[in-house]
């Protein structure tokens, strides 16, 4: 009785402690079995080359500066965008204290441009820049919890810490040089600050600053980043009526407090993003100057994203997009991906689609439940930030991504996805009075989302010399139903999950005929 005593008291700390602890493991465990990829190649050699200047005491070097000026390293004119001081410093810090910042940089950065591949980085410096993925991934998936407990409940931030920790993509990240670990973690960790920055209605200064700080290291690690901004807008707009009464109306003085908060917000994330770069220092004119060639050069040179355009905006793209994320193709059909020339063939296996049957069936229970109390102005602030959050990712997906097919681009409205069909979860498990029929569904549905994550454990932790491509073929949904046993699990969770719909209906009507 005491230890049940001491757990209930302290869940606000047991809870987090677990998830980071369980999540860690399962993202750290033999780092050295990871398969490699070729922009890890790439994220090596500058965040080594990197190090290694600063270790050497050499910070008039140009390479510390940027990219393009930099003469240790072969670099196309795309690459300066990606050039992040931030993420070569993360990477590159335990590769120092590993002593494995001595290796072939140059070539090492040349490996999507040259020909043939000698001399790549040992599975020892591989691991060594992967270090710290698994501490940011774990962070993230805390966050997660944090985020959920403060729109809804603790249940729905565990459901969707849950399902974030078994997500696929997620578990490979976590574990890789890669840059979407670090962006998802500071862009989420921005989100949770912006949420407490409004937490009791009214603004807390602090915290609003604290957020567009880490906005702007999410922009310096990666910017697409900015697939968040629409989210946090909404939030800056509603926030005061977190916890205010749903006839509140904006007066004058709210509508200039609101301005005024994006004005800060925005301009801060700027400044942030503009301070990571040492560039900025020294001519901040220059800079910007510098940045913005990066971007056009990015945006003219590489093929599978780039400026937003209207273009992507169609609506045989969005269903393409919900191929990728949601469910697959039940037709077979020859498409284009937008903004490019490339074609693919749409069918039940292609595209590859990075879901679990519980999570696709639970978005779209949540979808329905949000849409529901949205229109019935029923908890609607709370729910209008997730459709906005739903809504503004899947907008920028299509605005900006020239190829489906490189799942990492994805990644912003997956998060979306899964916090919805958390949400779902949670709504639908809610009113079921039978307490050990309902925690009996929830082991099925986390073992029925997992296990199809965890599908191909054995080429993530043991094949260190087995290289990956784009689009990842693991933990896919079709994944899950080709394969005997986790067939065999899909089937038993529909099978429960008709019962647990039975169950519902009958509570429904019997509630319906006790109050006649």
């Amino acid at each position: 009785m005491k230890l049940v005593h001491f757990i209930k008291t302290n869940s606000q700390y047991i809870i987090p402690v677990i998830l980071f602890l369980g999540s860690f493991f399962i993202y750290s465990y033999n780092l050295e079995g990871q398969p490699w990829h070729g922009d890890e190649v790439v994220y090596l050699s500058w965040a080594g080359n990197y190090i290694h200047l600063i270790m050497k005491g050499d910070f008039s070097n140009p390479c510390l500066t940027s990219l393009d000026n930099c003469h240790l390293l072969y670099h196309i004119p795309a690459y300066g965008l990606t050039y992040s001081p931030l993420r070569n410093l993360l990477i590159g810090f335990p590769m120092d204290v590993r002593n494995e910042d001595n290796g072939y940089f140059n070539i090492w950065a040349c490996y999507w441009q040259c020909v043939t591949h000698t001399n790549l980085p040992t599975i020892s410096e591989f691991t060594a820049g992967r270090l710290l993925s698994p501490l940011f991934g774990s962070l993230t998936i805390v966050i997660s919890f944090l985020i959920g407990k403060f729109f809804f409940n603790k249940y729905v931030g565990i459901i969707f810490s849950i399902l974030f920790l078994f997500y696929d993509l997620w578990i490979w990240y976590s574990r890789t040089v890669m840059t979407e670990v670090h962006y998802v973690f500071f862009s989420m960790l921005s989100l949770l600050l912006l949420l407490y920055a409004f937490k009791t209605g009214h603004l807390k200064i602090r915290y609003l600053i604290l957020g567009a700080i880490t906005f702007g290291l999410a922009f310096t690690s990666k910017m697409l980043s900015i697939e968040f901004s629409g989210l946090f807008l909404g939030i800056i707009l509603f926030g005061s009526m977190f916890k205010r009464e749903a006839g509140s109306t904006f007066g004058k003085s709210r509508i200039s407090k609101i301005t005024l908060s994006i004005f800060l917000f925005g301009m801060i994330t700027v400044l942030s993003f503009f301070l990571t770069l040492p560039g900025f220092y020294e001519n901040p004119l220059h800079q910007i100057a510098v940045t913005k060639s990066d971007m056009d050069n990015y945006n003219r040179d590489v093929w599978y994203i780039g400026y937003p355009t209207i273009h992507g905006i169609q609506i045989k793209n969005m269903i393409t997009v919900f191929h990728y994320v949601v469910f697959p193709s039940f037709i077979e059909k020859q498409i284009l991906e937008p903004n490019s020339n490339q074609f693919g063939n749409l069918s039940l296996t292609s595209p590859l689609t990075y879901s679990s049957v519980p999570l696709s069936i639970f978005f779209f229970v949540g979808l329905g439940c949000l849409i529901y109390r949205v229109r019935k102005f029923k908890n609607y602030v709370q729910d209008g930030m997730v459709l906005i959050w739903f809504i503004s990712t899947l907008i920028f997906t299509l605005l900006m991504a020239k190829d489906f097919s490189q799942e990492r681009y994805l990644l912003p409205l997956l998060i979306s996805i899964l916090f919805i069909a958390s949400y779902g979860f949670w709504n639908f498990i809610n009113g079921i009075k039978y307490h050990k029929t309902k925690i009996a569904f929830v082991i099925c549905f986390v073992f029925a989302h997992s296990v199809t994550a965890l599908l191909g454990w054995q080429k993530f932790y043991f094949s260190p010399s087995t290289t990956w491509t784009n689009p990842l073929s693991f933990g896919t949904l079709q994944g899950s139903l080709d394969n005997p046993f986790t067939f065999v699990v899909n089937v038993t969770f529909v099978g429960f999950l008709l019962f647990m719909v039975i169950i519902r209906f009958r509570e429904r009507i019997h509630e319906t005929y006790s109050k006649l």
